[in-house]
């Protein structure tokens, strides 16, 4: 793995995921989406954290939404996505209404940097390693402009609230990170063996009617357990009636749980696939 120099530390990519915009404040790092963290709005116009596929970066300026504008003055001050003078490392502080802990997100399958994760997961409690594999060039996620990231997901938190623990938590997190990078620069970090990963494999919605509106909740059973095992037979959902939806699928560990930011997108949870 190539030396970890450059490491960059992003919050506020969504201006009301607080953890990450008050740790950036308080350590200067760098805010992503300053006029969305001024409204305490995920998004102005559009997920900034979906405008950072190559295709979206080399649109013509013309008339793009606030965040499509952002997006590419970022990819400018931070170097370039796909060049040499991109950063080694983002970090990217967020959090979720989900019941996730905290979660480390890498969009690839790097061996070296699940290494480093897997030392985070084991000195910390409930945290843990979810593999979203993703073609860098065309993935939208504002750390795919580095060489390598690292998405730091963190909750359950209200959207525009702050939780101390979880505050504390994050940034005792990001600050052994950057131990543990300079570690392995050095040549001293440890191999860790049998990791624990949660990789993505699809993304479900919530039952709907034709015109599209959502006729079924996340199940009481289901709620709050992400991570957790989900088998043929379980409930899944529980119609607005009070009917049980249960679910017919392969054995699977959802993540994303109710996520509130999801529901415009569609995404009831996510699927993944449990591996040591």
């Amino acid at each position: 793995m190539e030396l970890l120099d450059k490491i960059v530390i992003c919050g506020g990519t969504h201006g009301n995921e607080l953890t990450g915009v008050y740790l950036a404040k308080k350590h200067g790092w760098f805010l992503a989406n300053p006029e969305a963290v001024a409204v305490c709005r995920r998004y102005i116009d559009t997920d900034l954290n979906r405008c950072f596929a190559l295709s979206q970066l080399r649109v013509e300026s013309g008339e793009l939404r606030v965040e499509n504008l952002r997006a590419k003055v970022i990819n400018t001050m931070l170097g370039g996505k796909g060049t040499e003078a991109a950063p080694d490392l983002i970090l990217d502080i967020h959090n979720t209404t989900a019941n996730m802990g905290v979660t480390l997100i890498l969009n690839q399958s790097d061996t070296e940097l699940i290494n480093i994760c897997a030392h985070i997961a084991k000195e910390f409690e409930d945290v843990r390693i979810y593999l979203q594999p993703e073609k860098r060039d065309e993935s939208p996620y504002l750390g795919t402009i580095a060489k390598r990231d690292v998405c730091i997901e963190a909750g359950p938190q209200p959207h525009g609230t702050l939780d101390a623990k979880l505050f504390f938590k994050v940034e005792r997190i990001v600050f052994r990170f950057l131990e543990l990078a300079e570690a392995w620069n050095k040549g001293n970090l440890p191999k860790i063996n049998g990791i624990e990963t949660f990789k993505e494999t699809r993304s479900i919605d919530y039952p709907r009617d034709s015109e599209g509106n959502i006729i079924a909740m996340i199940h009481p059973a289901l709620q709050g357990r992400d991570f957790c095992e989900l088998k043929a037979g379980m409930p899944i959902f529980m119609g607005l009636d009070g009917k049980e939806i249960l679910w017919e699928g392969e054995t699977c560990y959802p993540a994303f749980i109710n996520e509130a930011a999801y529901y415009e997108k569609g995404i009831a949870m996510s699927l993944t696939e449990r591996a040591n």
